[in-house]
């Protein structure tokens, strides 16, 4: 892979460590003892003023005393010696540093002006650095371990970037019980210099790393991270979890690493156009990050759903279809052969449900090497294995009644799982355990120690499956990226449009003429001077027309009674034009082309902080926002980003041919989302753009009115 500064910070060959000491309870020793004890390879030198050795390893009093410069620097010192310590770093040439301490930009302004002042220094001296306000890094690969917890497996293919510490240290124990293990953690603080996108970037060229995790507060340059993320999640799946969406999550977020939060369906958007898999919770992010990590690839959407329950069987097969994927009756042939291996009264259709059945052989060999094997199935979801959680559970009664000791017992009950354990590499499918047993059960231990995964609910393991599933459909989807425009691809014409009114103000008409100069369809309209140029523009389009008062201070014209609808004759035309010119002789009056269609949409282009424009589409009309059925990209956009906007919508099916209306042509619809991308890129000048609504017309979408703001 590239070398970056991640590869060393993650893979350095020595060590220094300022903050170590040999008082048990200091963070820094903490995670001296945890350097050590991770089984660290390369040399490791504490730095303390007073102590000759600290843990059994030789100290230095100071930076400048260091026999060597170490390829990585750790401080755990109080905040106001980092500036000092970084730059007494550089000066004996080291290149890259973990900032463990805290009080920097998270506390205020003062934090703030000594985090810029570190910046400086790291900017003079070459560093590159994780932090400050972080809680260090993880390869279980090299072994490296500077966090503040121990490492409990080795070797994983699951990596996580994290904005919060606690996520790569405090859940070790809970990974542990449940069989999951990390290959590469990396805790990002304050991001001063090393930000998440870096991050994701170097997992998605690092080898070991087969899936990668996310905790997100905020991203600063959603625009790059974009880019990367389309590029990483091509390769291998991505599993985030963002809470800035709300603002508790967003206040929390700012006063724990400083991070900018954007608006919840933002990041839906951005996740969806950068095939990242996105969940809810910091669990789901292990445990479906896992699977992502451990299963074969999904390939498609049919699931065979296998348990010794009906109601498990039914919760799994019903959170399935209710994520998109098939739970298919399977062929009379499966079935025949499925049912050799069930009690009379068991159903072989999927799901297979052998009511309890003893015989744990039919639960995993017989029927999952017919399932794995069918080609009508594309993965596999088991619930109901177990052995000695449940042996142990009977012992009690067991024991009043027959001489044999627990131990005795236990071992009477376990199972292999030797030929299960190896299905989903033989045949490339996936398989996923529900059981409500934990490692205390010989059978999870094993799928655990066979990485496979376990979930203790049913619905938690669909759900999972879904993601296997959300990744196979990025898969699939067309990877090419936004075409790249360049300022001489901007129409003269749309120049010539906004320099002209750039000044006074985009109107509607304006506004309307440079998204035909974009080849947006638009009505056919006319600026009216005076009441016989508003006649003569009315014969021109043809009655019934639209007339509306057309100046850009002007932007909610309906609410101010200065929007006529299907007006008739010349009469009417008169009558609209005299109201809008009582309400100000000076506002300009269009005449425009009256649309008729049932089916209204709205687009439109906004902007937040870190972020691209953002296009929406959605529902539009004058109830857009109590439908609230949106979906939102960021531009650039591609034809594929605009088509998967449109298809997101919960009211899709009236794009289709619905009560006698005809199939929305979706291409015309995707270039008007596309096109609506390159302008706000284009024209940075433009702050907000609306078109609603856009009528459909005989199929056709044509837009009928348009807002653009320029401050």
């Amino acid at each position: 892979m590239a070398a970056g500064p991640l590869e060393t910070i993650l893979n350095p060959s020595s060590i220094a460590l300022a903050g170590a000491s040999n008082t048990i309870g200091k963070m820094g020793t903490i995670q001296m003892l945890n350097l050590i004890d991770s089984g660290f390879p390369g040399e490791i030198m504490p730095v303390h003023p007073r102590e000759s050795e600290v843990l059994g390893k030789k100290a230095y009093p100071a930076i400048a005393d260091l026999p060597f410069a170490p390829e990585l620097a750790i401080l755990v010192v109080p905040t106001a010696l980092v500036p000092g310590m970084l730059e007494d770093f550089g000066k004996l040439g080291t290149r890259h540093a973990i900032v463990i301490t805290a009080g920097f930009k998270e506390t205020g302004e003062e934090g703030r002006d000594l985090e810029s002042r570190i910046i400086e220094i790291a900017h003079t001296y070459g560093i590159r650095f994780l932090g400050p306000n972080c809680l260090g890094v993880v390869n279980t690969h090299l072994p490296l371990n500077v966090t503040v917890a121990p490492i409990l497996g080795y070797g994983g293919g699951l990596s996580l970037a994290s904005q919060s510490g606690t996520y790569i240290a405090q859940t070790v124990q809970f990974l542990h019980r449940n069989g999951i293990v990390l290959g590469k953690a990396i805790s990002v603080g304050n991001e001063a210099d090393i930000d998440i996108t870096d991050c994701l970037e170097y997992l998605g060229q690092d080898d070991h790393t087969k899936a990668i995790g996310m905790y997100i507060e905020g991203i600063r340059d959603a625009g790059r991270f974009l880019r990367v993320a389309r590029r990483v999640s091509r390769r291998k799946p991505i599993v985030a979890q963002y809470v800035g969406g709300t603002e508790a999550g967003a206040r929390s977020g700012s006063s724990h690493t400083g991070a900018i939060a954007g608006p919840d369906y933002i990041y839906d958007g951005l996740f969806e156009q950068a095939g990242i898999v996105r969940v809810g919770t910091i669990e789901e992010v292990y445990r479906t990050g896992w699977a992502l990590a451990t299963q074969p690839q999904l390939k498609g959407p049919r699931i065979a759903v296998l348990t010794n329950s009906g109601g498990p069987g039914s919760g799994i097969a019903t959170t399935l279809n209710a994520a998109g994927l098939e739970v298919p009756e399977f062929s009379d042939a499966v079935q025949e052969q499925v049912s050799q291996y069930l009690p009379g009264h068991a159903s072989a259709r999927n799901p297979v449900d052998l009511t309890f059945h003893i015989d744990m052989e039919a639960l995993t060999v017989k029927i999952p090497e017919i399932l794995f094997s069918a080609d009508e199935i594309d993965g596999i979801i088991i619930h109901g294995i177990m052995d000695t959680g449940f042996m142990d559970l009977l012992y009690p009664s067991v024991s009043k009644h027959i001489d044999i000791t627990q131990e005795e017992f236990l071992k009477y009950g376990e199972i292999s799982l030797d030929e299960l354990l190896a299905m989903p590499g033989t045949h490339g499918k996936p398989l996923l355990i529900s059981s409500f047993f934990d490692e205390s059960d010989h059978c999870v231990q094993l799928f655990h120690k066979g990485s496979i995964p376990t979930f203790d609910s049913p619905e938690k393991a669909a759900k999972a499956m879904w993601a296997l599933y959300k990744h196979c459909l990025f898969r699939q989807r067309n990877a090419s990226p936004p075409a790249k425009r360049a300022r001489g691809m901007i129409p003269a014409q749309a120049q010539e449009i906004f320099s002209s009114r750039s000044r006074a103000g985009m109107d509607e008409y304006a506004a309307k003429q440079l998204l035909k100069a974009y080849g947006i369809p638009a009505t056919e309209e006319f600026l009216a001077a005076s009441r016989e140029d508003a006649l003569k523009a009315a014969h021109r389009i043809g009655f019934p027309v639209a007339v509306k008062a057309c100046s850009p201070s002007i932007s909610h014209k309906t609410e101010h009674g200065l929007v006529f609808l299907d007006v008739e004759d010349e009469d009417a035309v008169s009558r609209a034009f005299d109201t809008i010119r009582a309400y100000d002789p000076d506002t300009p009056v269009l005449v425009a082309e009256m649309l008729k269609g049932k089916r209204e949409f709205m687009a439109g282009v906004s902007y937040h902080p870190g972020f691209p424009p953002c296009v929406m589409f959605g529902l539009g009309g004058i109830f857009a926002e109590a439908h609230q059925d949106f979906a939102f990209r960021l531009a650039p956009l591609s034809r594929e980003d605009a088509r998967e906007m449109i298809d997101s919508l919960r009211a899709r099916a009236i794009l289709g041919t619905y009560r006698n209306m005809e199939q929305v042509d979706l291409d015309a619809l995707a270039d008007i989302l596309v096109r609506l991308g390159d302008i706000a890129l284009d024209f940075p000048g433009i702050k907000e753009i609306d078109l609603n609504p856009i009528i459909i017309v005989g199929g056709a979408p044509k837009v009928a009115d348009s807002l653009m703001i320029i401050p």
